[in-house]
């Protein structure tokens, strides 16, 4: 007999999300920028089906990358597959190591992978302070020289949840020697809604660009791993010789493309994103606190040269939060954007410690 969703999951345990971190249940996790829901349940429904196949090897990348491709007008020759954007990150240095051109150029703050993942492959980094908040193309323009090999674009940016533009990438990406990669980080644009978001993928079959999105945000399968890449098919078979043999599992692959189907799903987190959002805008601005706008499902919020300690007291009050300090921005922490019932459970707390 073939049981229905619901009777799939009804009795599948429930390990809440604080319990994965090492916490009892009932804190309040906004750290680290995820979604604040359980993947669909088509997602898990598709994932319990599978289960007695894990006895053999993955062999579900090229039903993915399909899906992946169709999705955006694309053939499957130009999606690659990786566990997470962190393994396409690689695979970009791998394939780019080069005996005298060895420069990244990143933005300053920006996501930490870039730099780490630069200097274990043995490359140099520059990198660009951001200007009121967000990416200065122009200034990033002109660190490139004979060295430069790779360029890192985090758009929405992370930690500030800010965005470069369509017009600004436009001149950028046109102004770049065609010997350099631009690898254009998108795992938040999903949730981006300024109409000046740009159209990077328009650009991968006219310019060495690389387009990186996840499953890991807006699609809620942070834990699976999964990410993908978008560009021209030779470039993309180049890199992909980089790549270790199953390294995206199968379960992975088939939540990522049971998820990628589900557009009712992803149109609900777009809407409680949107619906946070405005929550934290409204309060925060009659709390008289500085907050950067975002693009993204986190934001930056100043609160001073307290910053550490108000993080630390979040802590105590079993509310988690990101503390800005590594990042350069000592007056600011980050927060995710949750359910209403998370959002409303930190603006409590943080009045109070105010």
């Amino acid at each position: 007999m073939k049981l229905t969703v619901d009777e799939k999951i009804k009795n599948v345990p429930h390990y809440p999300k604080a319990m994965m971190y090492g916490f009892e249940d009932g804190w309040t996790i906004l750290s680290s920028n995820e979604n604040p829901f359980p993947p669909s349940p088509k997602v898990i429904s598709a994932v319990l089906d599978a289960l007695p196949t894990l006895n053999r090897y993955p062999g579900g990348e090229a039903e993915l990358k399909a899906a992946i491709a169709a999705s955006y007008s694309l053939e499957a020759g130009q999606v690659l597959i990786g566990n997470g954007s962190n393994e396409l990150i690689e695979m970009c240095l791998k394939a780019m190591q080069h005996p005298t051109k060895n420069g990244v150029i990143i933005s300053e703050p920006s996501f930490a992978f870039y730099q780490i993942a630069a200097q274990v492959y043995g490359f140099e980094v520059k990198k660009v302070p951001v200007t009121d908040m967000s990416v200065d193309l122009t200034k990033l323009k002109d660190l490139i020289d004979e060295k430069t090999r790779l360029i890192f674009l985090n758009n929405p940016l992370n930690p500030t949840g800010t965005i470069f533009e369509e017009k600004a990438f436009d001149e950028f990406v046109r102004s770049i020697p065609d010997d350099i990669l631009i690898v254009v980080d998108e795992a938040y644009a999903e949730f981006a809604e300024n109409t000046s978001f740009p159209q990077s993928i328009q650009y991968i079959n006219s310019f060495p660009v690389i387009v990186l999105r996840t499953f890991s945000k807006a699609y809620g399968l942070a834990g699976l791993r999964v990410g993908y890449g978008l560009g021209e098919a030779s470039l993309m078979s180049f890199l992909e010789r980089t790549k270790q043999p199953f390294s995206v599992n199968t379960i992975a692959l088939i939540a990522a493309r049971t998820a990628l189907s589900d557009k009712d799903y992803l149109k609900k987190i777009l809407e409680n994103n949107k619906k946070g959002k405005q929550f934290f805008y409204k309060t925060l601005e009659g709390l008289s606190l500085e907050y950067v706008p975002t693009e993204a499902n986190f934001f930056l919020i100043k609160v001073g040269p307290e910053a550490g300690t108000i993080t630390k007291k979040l802590f105590d009050k079993e509310v988690l939060v990101r503390f800005m300090g590594a990042y350069g921005l000592s007056d600011y922490i980050r927060v995710t954007i949750g359910t209403m019932e998370e959002n409303t459970r930190f603006i409590e707390v943080l009045k109070k410690l105010l």
